[in-house]
């Protein structure tokens, strides 16, 4: 077969196609959806730059107020915040992911932090189970039932029109007759998600290669499906026997598995309520008062023995003594926080083992991991608090410990967060 007999037959498909209103009805509202999805998450960004730059402005702001009308290096210590955040990446309007759920900007001070980190650890967990209609939502749930509509009766609406023979004796190979008309109609449904998002990526300066990796994504996924779909198509079954079997496959890999699995993980991983953890170094913080000063400080210099030389406490208040029990706060509750991030990682580990029976939440994943909007990336921006709050600690630590005297000008070089790792 000639390429011009094969361009000939692919522009009969796709005039055959042009012509059919559903279809490309069907198409259009497709691509109206991904670009919806687009700009409300674009949307979404843009709110969130704007607040992370907002509230930078204002967060040095009343940093530098703070240590000007400091008395000393501990009233300093306690009263400057200093504001993390965690940026959207240039392909977060694709799925906003965790960023729904967790925080994206904390201020934290050089005070006991695991208390800092989970009281914001509540949501209403009813509104997280909708999720958000966004660009992943598209491609994970809604392409599968349109790709479903545009292809399922590509066969047996010929088969049962009694025109097979008619297409034989003209197409001459049936089987690359389909191939063409699967290929042309897949082409459509491709191009209905990808055209939003090029469009809306580059018009806001997305990273050509981080646009590559979301659309390598929508084509794997639409493949799977197609495939999936063509087996079907090509069982004698009749229209309405195959759209229905098809629609039965879609809600048990969207709805059932999911929801199956996410009881299976809750059984297998319960997690521990970040509030508990809270409350624990809250206890031991506010329990060091009625305790003896000798008592906290030693086991304070057992974790940090450089201090252990330092001169002893001898008055009813000191900051030393009142950072020290900050940290024992944090130290007591160390084993619990682990645990707590270690279940998240088991919890993301075994959905994704529900992802290889789920296409859905596997195409889900894979764009959220692309957005950089993920568990992991949620947890690395966690990690990134703490090395922070470490630096600060051990900034301060030298100024309270040996006892210098202050001036603002000590604290001109207090570390600076920063986003990236």
């Amino acid at each position: 077969m000639t390429l011009s007999h094969w361009w000939r037959q692919i522009c009969r498909e796709a005039a055959l196609f042009w012509r059919s209103s559903a279809l490309v009805g069907a198409l259009a509202l497709l691509c109206a959806l991904a670009s919806m999805a687009i700009v409300l998450g674009h949307a979404e960004v843009q709110r969130q730059e704007a607040s992370i730059t907002r509230v930078k402005l204002l967060d040095a702001v009343e940093r530098e107020a703070a240590i000007a009308s400091a008395p000393d290096v501990g009233d300093a210590a306690y009263a400057a915040f200093h504001l993390t955040w965690n940026p959207p990446s240039d392909m977060a309007f694709l799925a906003m992911g965790q960023r729904d759920i967790a925080p994206w900007m904390l201020r934290v001070r050089a005070l006991a932090l695991e208390g800092q980190i989970y009281e914001t650890d509540s949501f209403n967990p009813e509104l997280s189970l909708t999720g958000r209609f966004d660009y992943a939502f598209v491609i994970a749930f809604l392409l599968p039932l349109f790709a479903i509509l545009v292809t399922y009766d590509m066969v047996s609406s010929e088969r049962d029109a009694g025109r097979v023979p008619l297409l034989v004796a003209s197409a001459g190979n049936i089987r690359r007759l389909w191939l063409i008309r699967a290929s042309v109609r897949v082409l459509g449904l491709l191009l209905a998600c990808l055209v939003p998002l090029w469009l809306g990526g580059l018009l806001t300066g997305a990273d050509v290669g981080s646009l590559v990796t979301g659309s390598v994504i929508v084509t794997t996924a639409l493949l799977v499906w197609a495939a999936l779909i063509l087996l079907f198509s090509f069982r004698p079954w009749s229209s309405a026997v195959i759209a229905t079997a098809l629609t039965g496959v879609w809600l048990a890999v969207a709805l059932i598995v999911p929801l199956g699995g996410k009881v299976l993980i809750d059984r297998l991983a319960p997690g521990i309520d970040g509030a508990q953890i809270s409350l624990l170094q809250r206890e031991t913080v506010n329990g060091a008062w009625d305790l003896s000063k000798a008592a906290t400080m030693n086991r304070f210099y057992s974790s940090h023995p450089e201090w252990a030389d330092t001169a002893p406490i001898t008055v009813p208040f000191h900051w030393k003594w009142y950072f020290a029990f900050q940290q024992v706060g944090d130290e007591t509750a160390a084993e619990l926080s682990t645990t707590y991030r270690a279940a998240i990682t088991q919890r993301d580990v075994l959905t994704g083992l529900v992802a290889l029976v789920s296409p859905p939440v596997a195409v889900q994943r894979a764009l959220q991991r692309a957005a950089g909007t993920d568990v992991q990336a949620n947890l690395g921006y966690d990690q990134r608090i703490r090395d922070f709050h470490e630096e600060l600690r051990r900034y301060y630590y030298p100024l309270l410990f040996k006892e210098v005297p202050f001036s603002a000008s000590l604290l001109e070089d207090l570390p600076q967060f920063s986003p990236v790792d």
